[in-house]
Protein backbone atom coordinates (compact mmCIF):
# COMPACT_ATOMS: atom_id res chain seq x y z
CA UNK A 1 0.00 0.00 0.00
CA UNK A 2 1.35 3.25 -0.93
CA UNK A 3 1.63 6.21 1.76
CA UNK A 4 2.60 9.26 1.85
CA UNK A 5 4.10 10.81 5.29
CA UNK A 6 2.18 14.25 5.62
CA UNK A 7 5.27 15.88 6.43
CA UNK A 8 6.67 15.55 2.90
CA UNK A 9 6.66 18.48 0.89
CA UNK A 10 4.33 18.27 -2.57
CA UNK A 11 7.43 18.55 -4.43
CA UNK A 12 9.00 15.55 -2.54
CA UNK A 13 5.71 13.52 -2.79
CA UNK A 14 5.15 14.43 -6.54
CA UNK A 15 8.89 12.92 -7.17
CA UNK A 16 8.36 9.91 -5.14
CA UNK A 17 4.65 9.03 -7.11
CA UNK A 18 6.74 9.75 -10.22
CA UNK A 19 9.32 7.31 -9.63
CA UNK A 20 7.07 4.52 -8.34
CA UNK A 21 4.61 5.17 -11.32
CA UNK A 22 8.16 4.59 -13.66
CA UNK A 23 8.91 1.25 -11.45
CA UNK A 24 5.24 0.31 -11.96
CA UNK A 25 5.59 1.02 -16.17
CA UNK A 26 9.60 -0.74 -16.25
CA UNK A 27 8.08 -3.52 -14.50
CA UNK A 28 5.02 -4.01 -16.67
CA UNK A 29 7.40 -3.68 -19.64
CA UNK A 30 9.65 -6.38 -19.03
CA UNK A 31 6.83 -8.53 -17.95
CA UNK A 32 5.09 -8.15 -21.17
CA UNK A 33 7.38 -8.12 -23.34
CA UNK A 34 9.23 -11.65 -21.71
CA UNK A 35 5.57 -13.10 -22.30
CA UNK A 36 5.22 -11.94 -25.68
CA UNK A 37 6.44 -14.81 -27.94
CA UNK A 38 6.70 -17.54 -25.54
CA UNK A 39 3.83 -19.57 -24.34
CA UNK A 40 1.98 -18.25 -27.46
CA UNK A 41 -0.76 -20.49 -29.02
CA UNK A 42 -0.45 -20.91 -32.42
CA UNK A 43 -4.11 -21.26 -33.66
CA UNK A 44 -4.70 -24.90 -35.27
CA UNK A 45 -5.58 -25.69 -39.01
CA UNK A 46 -9.46 -26.57 -39.57
CA UNK A 47 -9.80 -30.27 -39.61
CA UNK A 48 -9.85 -30.68 -44.01
CA UNK A 49 -6.21 -28.73 -43.63
CA UNK A 50 -4.50 -31.03 -41.35
CA UNK A 51 -5.92 -34.15 -43.34
CA UNK A 52 -3.76 -32.98 -46.68
CA UNK A 53 -1.19 -34.89 -47.16
CA UNK A 54 1.95 -33.02 -48.88
CA UNK A 55 2.18 -34.52 -52.91
CA UNK A 56 5.67 -33.78 -53.40
CA UNK A 57 7.04 -37.65 -52.29
CA UNK A 58 10.31 -38.52 -51.46
CA UNK A 59 11.10 -39.38 -55.00
CA UNK A 60 11.08 -36.50 -56.00
CA UNK A 61 13.64 -34.88 -54.05
CA UNK A 62 16.67 -34.70 -55.65
CA UNK A 63 19.61 -32.51 -55.12
CA UNK A 64 17.76 -30.01 -58.17
CA UNK A 65 14.92 -29.73 -56.43
CA UNK A 66 16.85 -29.13 -52.76
CA UNK A 67 18.98 -26.14 -54.62
CA UNK A 68 15.70 -24.46 -56.48
CA UNK A 69 14.38 -24.65 -52.68
CA UNK A 70 17.09 -23.74 -51.24
CA UNK A 71 16.74 -20.18 -53.11
CA UNK A 72 12.63 -19.72 -52.75
CA UNK A 73 13.05 -20.44 -48.90
CA UNK A 74 16.00 -17.77 -49.07
CA UNK A 75 14.17 -15.04 -50.67
CA UNK A 76 10.59 -15.85 -49.07
CA UNK A 77 11.74 -17.42 -45.54
CA UNK A 78 14.76 -16.27 -44.52
CA UNK A 79 14.62 -12.52 -43.60
CA UNK A 80 12.78 -13.86 -41.14
CA UNK A 81 13.13 -17.34 -40.27
CA UNK A 82 17.11 -17.47 -40.33
CA UNK A 83 19.12 -18.94 -42.80
CA UNK A 84 19.36 -21.86 -40.08
CA UNK A 85 15.64 -22.00 -39.56
CA UNK A 86 16.58 -20.67 -36.07
CA UNK A 87 13.27 -18.00 -36.13
CA UNK A 88 16.65 -15.06 -35.78
CA UNK A 89 16.86 -14.01 -39.18
CA UNK A 90 17.54 -10.30 -40.04
CA UNK A 91 14.04 -8.90 -39.48
CA UNK A 92 13.36 -11.15 -36.37
CA UNK A 93 14.62 -8.58 -33.92
CA UNK A 94 11.90 -6.00 -34.55
CA UNK A 95 9.20 -8.53 -34.39
CA UNK A 96 7.44 -8.47 -31.21
CA UNK A 97 6.33 -11.92 -31.42
CA UNK A 98 9.36 -13.81 -32.76
CA UNK A 99 9.34 -16.35 -35.91
CA UNK A 100 8.96 -19.40 -35.33
CA UNK A 101 12.19 -21.51 -35.22
CA UNK A 102 11.95 -24.93 -37.26
CA UNK A 103 15.49 -26.61 -36.17
CA UNK A 104 14.11 -26.07 -32.86
CA UNK A 105 14.11 -29.98 -32.07
CA UNK A 106 10.68 -31.46 -32.22
CA UNK A 107 9.27 -28.22 -33.95
CA UNK A 108 8.37 -29.79 -37.49
CA UNK A 109 7.97 -32.80 -35.75
CA UNK A 110 5.26 -32.00 -33.99
CA UNK A 111 3.57 -30.32 -36.49
CA UNK A 112 1.32 -31.97 -39.69
CA UNK A 113 2.30 -30.91 -43.11
CA UNK A 114 -1.20 -29.47 -43.42
CA UNK A 115 -0.78 -27.32 -40.45
CA UNK A 116 2.19 -25.95 -42.16
CA UNK A 117 0.17 -25.17 -45.38
CA UNK A 118 -2.50 -23.71 -43.62
CA UNK A 119 0.01 -20.81 -42.04
CA UNK A 120 1.84 -20.37 -45.51
CA UNK A 121 -1.46 -19.62 -47.11
CA UNK A 122 -2.62 -17.83 -44.95
CA UNK A 123 -0.65 -16.63 -42.62
CA UNK A 124 -0.64 -16.17 -38.63
CA UNK A 125 -3.12 -14.21 -36.83
CA UNK A 126 -1.50 -11.47 -34.80
CA UNK A 127 2.13 -11.91 -35.89
CA UNK A 128 4.49 -10.99 -38.56
CA UNK A 129 3.57 -13.74 -40.91
CA UNK A 130 2.08 -12.89 -43.58
CA UNK A 131 0.37 -15.24 -45.94
CA UNK A 132 2.23 -16.46 -49.53
CA UNK A 133 -0.58 -18.26 -51.20
CA UNK A 134 -1.87 -17.52 -54.36
CA UNK A 135 -3.23 -13.60 -55.13
CA UNK A 136 -0.28 -12.78 -52.32
CA UNK A 137 2.46 -10.67 -52.34
CA UNK A 138 4.78 -13.63 -52.36
CA UNK A 139 2.22 -15.64 -54.40
CA UNK A 140 3.44 -18.67 -54.22
CA UNK A 141 1.46 -21.45 -56.12
CA UNK A 142 -0.51 -24.33 -53.71
CA UNK A 143 2.88 -26.73 -55.22
CA UNK A 144 5.73 -23.77 -54.56
CA UNK A 145 4.51 -23.95 -50.77
CA UNK A 146 4.22 -27.83 -50.44
CA UNK A 147 7.87 -27.82 -51.79
CA UNK A 148 9.16 -25.49 -49.21
CA UNK A 149 7.90 -27.59 -46.59
CA UNK A 150 9.26 -30.91 -47.80
CA UNK A 151 12.85 -29.06 -47.96
CA UNK A 152 12.21 -27.02 -44.00
CA UNK A 153 11.57 -30.89 -42.63
CA UNK A 154 14.91 -31.89 -45.00
CA UNK A 155 17.25 -29.32 -43.61
CA UNK A 156 15.40 -28.48 -40.45
CA UNK A 157 13.83 -31.74 -38.43
CA UNK A 158 15.67 -32.33 -35.51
Amino acid sequence: MLTLSLKMSWGAKRRRLARLFATGCVLLYATCDAAAGEGRQIPTAPAEFLALVNPVGDDQIDDSFMKKMARMYKRKCKSCHGVDGDGKGSKAEFFEIKPAAFSAPGYLANRKDGQLFWILMNGSEGTEMIAKGPGTRDNMTELEIWSVIAYMRRVYTR
